[in-house]
């Protein structure tokens, strides 16, 4: 038996408007009312002032309106404006217009476009005319996109890259100037007139659409781009609207309430995924079923990209390949690069996050800080884990804690503090500096100048830890609930410090040594991929020294060695990790309860439904 409580409407004839109206819950009811006046009013005040017009409805109990709505013609209408400075107004006017059908083709339609470059374009269509305007900006667009590269080989900054671009486009159009009366032609002539800042913002988009995607998504955003232009032109050029704005310039507002409603209810995106594969760009879902996905990869080639200098600068890495820079610049990159879906919110991506971090303390944890605070994904230790990698002390303390054999230490503010019977021979090194030179102290005196030199060239605290004599060992780790242990890997010190992979150990010390490495990576908060080191001692007891959880995978270091020992390639071991970085999503979300908006909203369809099932 079934019981519906909406009347005699059946309920699977019922519209389903969610799919129509996707509200995001960021108007309250008061706001929402508020929009709705704003929006109302002027049309009210419109429809008052029709009614004032000659041969409108006739009818004493309208005087009151038709007297208000004749004051408002005299005192709102813009048709008074001189015909010379009409242009200009309807420019302003249109504004809004253009604005909401940008809003409408991203928003609703999923169109993407280069920003509003469309409404700048179709003000240049209006001064020169439409093909004249295409065919310079072909020109222009494909000269500054074969200078570019120079420009960013010299490393200019985006404004000076602007300026030069401007420059371009200027010295274009002055040739076109000079060039006209030669050829006769008018409409070259004529392109000397389209706006020059124009031609400037619009190769500018195109040429950063091709930096981080591929020529095929730049052309295709640069011809919708174009094409909006041309339609929003067409529109500005109807009679009929051209004299509605003159007449009711109030209507601005409710456009302006229109563009508000359209990012809150109708935000669909409902073609991106079909004109993203047409395009051929796109941006597959980090939790689909799909075997492909973007990655970004983020280090550190420069320490330039910073507001203020604080603190201890950085190493910089010279890379040869353009990736995206862990500074102030990563999280607006990353937003174009890898956005996330627009309905699901699921990340369009991930981050391959190689970045050791530009100055200041804890300089490893900012970029993964910054992708935690911005909700991307990416690879490798959170915050907090690679706080724990770099403070040695942390480290070994959690080890301890854990069982994990390590050599016995203590923390030095001072060359003067004890080493708190600690026997010689010490390894003196900073307490949060990766990538330095341990010093070995065999007495007294040699333990109080080593831990001088460190505190005075890194400006912070000194791990010193009893030396192990012994074998060096380094271990690979690749996954998480079980990582894979790659083989092992022997320094031998012989000069030139020569690894040995896989290093000439019986199995039940390996065994021994790869617990040891496994219980380091769970103590010490590490994901997807780990470097252990430890050294043997005389008695073939595995004692772990440090754990690396940034700057491993050096091609010819050992992580990359035994990872091609295990049978990967460093391209199959960069795949690889971003695989298990994935799965660790994956694994995450699928044990994430549901939203609380997708709950309510189901609550209140359910509601809405009433069906009561016997």
């Amino acid at each position: 038996m079934r019981f519906v409580d909406s009347g005699d409407v059946r309920p699977e004839l019922a519209p389903d408007w969610s799919r129509l109206v996707r509200p995001k819950g960021n108007l309250a009811r008061a706001d929402l009312s508020l929009l709705l006046v704003l929006a109302g009013l002027p049309l009210l005040l419109s429809l008052a002032r029709i009614l004032a017009l000659p041969g409108a409805m006739d009818g004493t109990e309208l005087g009151p309106l038709r007297a208000f709505g004749r004051a408002l013609n005299a005192n709102l209408s813009l048709h008074a404006v001189p015909p010379v400075a009409r242009e200009h107004i309807l420019y302003l006017l249109f504004l809004p217009t253009c604005a909401l059908l940008i809003a409408v083709a991203r928003l609703t339609f999923g169109i993407q476009v280069l920003g509003f470059r469309s409404i700048l374009i179709a003000v240049g269509f209006q001064e020169t005319g439409v093909l004249p305007s295409l065919g310079l900006i072909a020109v222009v667009v494909a000269t500054i996109i074969v200078v570019r590269p120079l420009l960013r080989r010299i490393r200019l900054p985006y404004y000076a890259r602007v300026s030069v671009i401007l420059c371009i486009a200027a010295l274009t159009m002055v040739a076109a100037l000079l060039a006209g009366p030669w050829v006769r032609s008018e409409a070259v002539w004529s392109v000397a007139f389209f706006p020059v800042i124009v031609l400037g913002l619009l190769a500018e988009g195109i040429a950063r659409t091709l930096d981080r995607d591929d020529a095929l998504t730049a052309s295709w955003r640069a011809a919708t781009t174009i094409l909006l232009a041309c339609l929003i032109a067409l529109v500005c050029q109807v009679r009929a609207l051209r004299e509605t704005v003159l007449q009711f310039p109030e209507l601005v507002l409710t456009q302006i309430v229109a563009i508000i409603l359209v990012s809150e209810y109708l935000d669909l995106r409902l073609f991106q995924d079909w004109i993203s594969r047409l395009a051929g760009m796109a941006v597959p879902r980090l939790f689909s079923d799909d075997g492909a996905y973007r990655v970004a990869v983020v280090r550190n080639r420069w320490n330039t990209g910073i507001i203020g200098r604080l603190g201890r600068a950085g190493p910089k890495e010279q890379a040869r390949r353009r990736v995206l820079e862990g500074d102030m610049t990563l999280l607006r990159e990353l937003s174009e690069f890898i956005p996330p879906h627009p309905r699901t919110g699921q990340p369009g991506g991930i981050v391959f996050n190689l970045a050791h971090g530009i100055q200041g303390n804890a300089r490893s944890t900012h970029v993964p800080a910054m992708l935690e605070m911005s909700g991307i994904a990416y690879t490798g230790a959170t915050p907090v884990g690679h706080a724990l990698a770099l403070d040695k002390a942390a480290a070994k303390a959690l080890m301890q804690r854990a069982g994990v054999p390590t050599p016995a230490f203590c923390v030095m503010a001072s060359e003067r503090d004890e080493a708190q019977g600690l026997r010689f021979p010490l390894i003196v090194k900073p307490r949060y500096e990766p990538g330095y030179g341990l010093r070995i102290a065999d007495d007294r005196q040699q333990l109080e100048d080593a831990v001088g030199t460190v505190i005075q060239r890194y400006r912070q605290e000194v791990i010193v830890e009893e030396y192990v004599a012994g074998r060096e060992i380094r271990v690979g780790l690749l996954g998480n609930d079980a990582p894979e242990c790659l083989p092992l890997v022997e320094v031998v010190d012989s000069g030139k410090r020569e690894k040995i992979c896989p290093a000439p150990i019986d199995e039940a010390l390996a065994q021994r040594i790869r617990a040891a490495a496994r219980a380091t990576f769970g103590a010490c908060g590490c994901r997807d991929y780990a470097r252990i080191d430890l050294r043997l001692s005389e008695s073939e007891e595995p004692w772990v020294l440090e754990i690396g959880s940034i700057g491993i995978l050096e091609p010819g270091g050992s992580f990359a060695l035994a990872a091609a020992q295990a049978g990967y390639g460093f391209g199959d071991l960069v795949c690889r990790i971003v695989e298990v970085a994935r799965a660790r999503y994956r694994s995450a979300e699928a044990l994430r309860p549901a939203r609380a908006g997708s709950r309510g909203r189901a609550e209140r369809e359910a509601r809405g439904r009433s069906v009561v099932a016997t």
